[in-house]
């Protein structure tokens, strides 16, 4: 069982609704649900990972998690309290910093000369510490370790992409094998932003295309595919489409991966397999969104087919076509706003 790897993707990388000790009473798992995937790739389930006390550690959603060379995890919140939380890789607290940082909703590092620097995503939704949520603008935002701001990059309005006044909400991004930063603007106007580690725009593209298989809607997660060095692929998950969507790094288009009745996130890439986190799904006879509906999903690097969820029923292919995700099983739960 790959069961440190899980505990990474379970815990953070995914659009994951996590209070590390939850207000209600939670039933043990049974054997069947905490064992989860199909195909020979299985995965336990530990709910005890992080060891943290929430008053401590107050978390409202933590939606990324990311692992650095000095050994650390960062999980990013958007609780007021704090913005990044640091832990070992058996789960034990370390510390926390970020205060007044909002929106946390991805994170990313970056190597900035001799030093990694932290990529903060703030998608421009604010949350109280009671949960309740407030639209403002969002940022992209370079930190130190220690949690000092370095530099925040350019939004759509900044650079006169975007009237004044409208909403910049980025979701995700990429670093590339240059560190460069690639923002996905997936709450406000689906463009794709390329920027130098300095904050100059390289190119922009995507955004709403209506009717074409380039549309971008809910561009919720963006991650760089480099098994081939020489022709990187750039993953993007437009999540209101259920789908994932491949382009080259200048953004022409490539592909659409198709997941019927998945509100996927980021694709994450481990050996063979990839890897990305299902915030929502739906009822496949009524096509309405189920709340706490959540799963992972893992598909064949080479086929792009969906080889085991976990959290719900095995995939089936009918005519090379993903048949709907039934409503998964209850042994976690993702959720977003």
């Amino acid at each position: 069982m790959k069961t440190p790897f899980l505990l990474a993707l379970t815990l953070a990388s995914f659009p994951l609704h996590a209070q590390f000790q939850p207000t209600e009473e939670v039933r043990p798992l049974t054997e069947e649900e905490s064992v989860l995937g199909h195909n020979g790739l299985r995965y336990q389930v530990d709910r005890d990972w992080a060891k943290v006390d929430r008053e401590q550690a107050p978390v409202v959603n933590a939606h990324a998690m990311v692992a650095s060379d000095d050994g650390f995890f960062y999980l990013v919140t958007d609780h007021p309290k704090n913005a990044v939380l640091v832990f070992q890789p058996d789960g034990t607290y370390v510390r926390s910093f970020g205060k007044g940082l909002k929106g946390g909703h991805g994170i990313d590092l970056v190597q900035d000369g001799d030093r990694e620097l932290i990529i903060h995503v703030d998608c421009g939704w604010e949350f109280s510490a009671e949960g309740k949520a407030t639209k403002k603008t969002g940022s992209v935002n370079l930190l130190t370790k220690n949690g000092e701001l370095v530099r925040t990059l350019p939004s759509t309005v900044d650079l006169g992409l975007e009237k004044e006044g409208t909403f910049y909400g980025p979701c995700d991004v990429a670093v590339t094998a240059d560190n460069e930063i690639i923002v996905i603007d997936g709450y406000g106007s689906n463009r794709v932003l390329h920027f130098t580690l300095d904050g100059e725009l390289v190119r922009h593209w995507g955004g709403r295309k209506s009717g074409k298989p380039a549309d971008i809607s809910n561009g919720h997660g963006i991650s760089i595919d480099d098994a081939d060095l020489t022709n990187p692929v750039l993953w993007v998950s437009s999540r209101e489409q259920n789908q994932l969507k491949r382009f080259t790094m200048e953004g022409d288009y490539l592909d659409t991966i198709e997941l019927p009745g998945a509100y996927a996130g980021q694709a994450v890439f481990h050996g063979d397999h990839i890897y990305t986190g299902v915030c929502w799904s739906k009822d496949p006879k009524t096509g309405k969104r189920l709340n706490k509906s959540g799963f992972v999903a893992v598909l064949d690097r080479k086929t792009h087919k969906v080889v085991s969820v976990l959290g719900g029923s095995e995939p089936l292919y009918t005519d090379n076509k993903l048949s709907p995700y039934p409503r998964p099983s209850r042994s976690f739960s993702m959720s977003m706003i």
